[in-house]
């Protein structure tokens, strides 16, 4: 079984996740500013708010799938 990527310690629990090769280039923040915030002292950002609708969960996706560095997880059930 593949090794899931390292979470970052400020996500909220749930399905979607930052991880460690975040670079802080901001493109979460800016596509779903709902679900992601910037922490300053790792120049990170994480997930911070699951998404509650259709609508946040499909930006979110959107996000993820956008993500420059591929630091944004889905967990799979």
């Amino acid at each position: 079984m593949a090794e899931l990527p390292t979470k970052l310690p400020n996500n909220v629990p749930g399905e979607y996740y930052v991880s460690e090769e975040c670079d802080g280039c901001a493109y979460c923040g800016m596509v779903a500013p709902e679900a992601f915030e910037f922490d300053k002292p790792t120049n990170t950002y994480y997930v911070s708010r699951q998404p509650e609708t259709q609508d946040e969960a499909q930006l979110v996706s959107d996000a993820m799938e956008d993500c420059p560095v591929d630091a944004i997880h889905k967990v799979r059930k």
